[in-house]
């Protein structure tokens, strides 16, 4: 809803112009400045990211960024990062992007890793749990298009939590253990289905 609201306030007057947004990077250095998992949606080579990583860490390494994004304006990009333990995410996009809609998707990436890692958002929980914060980035951004920006959503999809789940169990009450398990089951129960569609003509999954 959120998202919504955002991408109506930057809508062109000229209706027949739609500006959309665009996410050019999600970078996750941890304290040291070594890359802990980055994805480049804009075709950037090795060489360019190692640099763009090198300058990020530079530039934000003395500020602490724990309870709110900060911006930065950089090489024609506008960034907004977020501090976790020992550990900085950051997002960037075009310099003409709304930055309201880059914090958007950093605060829905960042809290829902947290609600996953049940606010252990620092490098080894994270490395442990690879899988889930991978799984969390293609939840929100699909080749840097915006998917998803509520967090809580992006939890019960990551979780592979159905809607006609009745256990009392919340998912703050999952352990990392708990939650794959739950995915993993879902998973399997999802192939299951999808199996059973097409061995009967159906479309599947």
């Amino acid at each position: 809803v959120a998202f919504n609201h955002i991408c109506a306030s930057i809508r062109s007057s000229d209706m027949s112009e739609v500006l959309v947004p665009f996410i050019k990077s999600l970078v996750v250095l941890d304290a040291d400045g070594d890359r802990l998992f980055a994805k480049y949606y804009d075709g950037r080579k090795k060489p360019e990211q190692i640099t763009n990583e090198a300058t990020l860490f530079k530039k934000t390494k003395t500020v602490t960024a724990k309870s709110e994004a900060e911006v930065l304006l950089l090489d024609n990009e506008i960034i907004v990062y977020r501090s976790g333990i020992e550990c900085k995410f950051f997002i960037s996009g075009p310099i003409e992007e709304n930055e309201l809609v880059l914090v958007c998707v950093l605060d829905c990436i960042f809290d829902t890793v947290s609600t996953l890692l049940k606010g252990q958002v620092d490098k080894r929980t994270m490395f442990d749990n690879l899988e889930l914060i991978l799984l969390t980035i293609d939840e929100v951004l699909d080749h840097g298009h915006i998917m998803e920006t509520d967090p809580l959503a992006v939890v019960t999809r990551v979780l592979m939590k159905s809607s006609d789940n009745t256990s009392a169990q919340t998912i703050g009450d999952l352990s990392i253990s708990q939650a794959l398990g739950l995915a993993r089951d879902q998973f399997l129960k999802t192939l299951s289905a999808s199996s059973s569609g097409r061995a009967a003509g159906g479309d599947g999954y």
